[in-house]
């Protein structure tokens, strides 16, 4: 009896789980196409004349964003593992989020160094 209900309880945490990460992973692409379709149709506003660093910004932070979702829903993968081997292949790829996600932080504090030292030119040539 006590087995079975353990069983079952083991089950339900499965499949949860399982259902959880495919929703976090559904929301982390919403979000990259969400921002990849937004920032291309202000690419496609400045007639392909110029580049804004805002657009950048505005990528790299909707990129990092989604990446979250994609570091929570491989968090819940260490739920689901039964052997060593998967939970070396999990460890890679989580660090390899955070490595990214910390260069995509970097990127954008780069950029937007960058937008405020081209305000301060210009509005240096402006006095």
């Amino acid at each position: 009896m006590l087995e079975s209900i353990t069983y079952a309880i083991s089950n339900f945490t499965h499949d949860i789980t399982k259902f959880m990460i495919y929703i976090m992973e559904i929301i982390g692409l919403f979000i990259i196409l969400y921002s990849s379709v937004l920032t291309l149709t202000r690419f496609a506003k400045l007639k392909y004349n110029q580049t804004s660093t805002d657009i950048r910004i505005r990528l790299g932070r909707g990129i990092s964003f989604a990446l979250m979702f994609y570091l929570a829903a491989e968090i819940l993968r260490l739920i689901l593992i039964r052997e060593y081997k998967d939970l070396f292949i999990v460890g890679a790829i989580i660090v390899l989020h955070v490595i990214v996600t910390i260069l995509i932080a970097w990127e954008v504090s780069h950029s937007l160094h960058v937008m405020k030292e081209e305000r301060e030119l210009d509005h240096d040539c402006v006095d």
